[in-house]
């Protein structure tokens, strides 16, 4: 039995003549009789009756056709699947994000994907980085983002931005008329700061020691976009991420450049050897254009 005859016999059921299937499979009526012939052999049963010229489907052939058809169905689904894969209809992509990068960015990069691929979804989680590897190594998630101190183990990784830290005050503050801040002005500053643990709180610490100077730490959170919301409410300044910033209502606020630059680094990261997908390399190319963006500090010019 070959597909060629189960084609055939599908043809003759629908079309209720060989001349008509034959039209149908643009094939001759002879080959269409020659493929029903090798069918009923190959299936051992009697198919058809020849009534004056005609063939006349038998009991068996009935129950076969039904069985053909869902076949036939099953293969028109896979056929519209791989069209949908194709225009990322229907498409999901499960992306998994370190807060700085969750909250605004990748809410933007998303609805510039969805523009373009509006009939695919894009599932999007925001936690902590090394949560963020372990979704991605166990194939919870197609794509993350974290940040790079993070364990590697199960996963391949890629640098995705690397962006100078940006002082943030309130804009009557005492320093928000300098073009710039340095270590040696924060000096017994009020100073919102990342938790310990963070990689850009320890170099944070470590230039102040260097430098020999120590903010006076009055608030300390996990997410720069929390440090910003302290500062609006006047806690004290802070050094944040400038991804954070993005989509962020300013008024009250300046930023201001910090020297010498401390940077946050964060990774792309996805499964190991996971196999090629033009959903997700279509993710990234929005993802990077943004990057090159966001990662502009002068888009927050000193400003009164």
């Amino acid at each position: 039995m070959n597909f060629r005859q189960v084609e055939a016999f599908r043809a003759l059921m629908l079309s209720g003549t060989a001349s008509r299937a034959a039209d149908m499979l643009r094939i001759s009526q002879p080959a269409v009789s020659r493929h029903i012939a090798e069918f009923e052999a190959a299936t051992r049963l009697c198919l058809f009756e020849r009534e004056k010229g005609r063939l006349k489907p038998t009991a068996e052939a009935i129950a076969l056709f039904e069985e053909v058809q869902r076949v036939f169905t099953g293969l028109e689904r896979l056929r519209f699947a791989a069209e949908n894969i194709r225009s990322f209809t229907r498409a999901r992509l499960r992306v998994v994000s370190l807060p700085a990068l969750g909250h605004a960015f990748l809410p933007l990069v998303i609805g510039r994907f969805a523009q373009a691929f509006p009939e695919a979804s894009v599932l999007l989680q925001v936690r902590s980085s090394e949560y963020v590897r372990e979704e991605v190594a166990t194939g919870n998630f197609d794509l993350g983002f974290a940040a790079d101190e993070i364990s590697l183990a199960g996963v391949a990784a890629e640098p995705f931005s690397a962006v100078p830290a940006v002082c943030i005050l309130p804009w009557d503050h005492e320093l928000a008329k300098c073009a710039e801040i340095r270590p040696e002005m924060l000096d017994g500053v009020r100073f919102v700061t990342l938790a310990s643990g963070d990689a850009a709180r320890a170099r944070f610490d470590r230039l102040f020691a260097e430098a020999g100077v120590q903010p006076l730490i009055v608030g300390e959170t996990q997410y720069s976009l929390t440090v910003c919301n302290l500062v609006r409410h006047r806690v004290g300044i802070g050094l944040v991420n400038p991804f954070s910033l993005d989509g962020l209502d300013l008024a009250g606020l300046v930023t201001r450049p910090f020297k010498p630059a401390i940077q946050f680094r964060s990774l792309l990261v996805r499964l190991s050897d996971a196999p090629a997908s033009r959903l997700i390399d279509a993710f990234v190319g929005f993802a990077t254009e943004a990057r090159d963006a966001v990662a502009n500090v002068s888009r927050f010019p000193p400003s009164n």
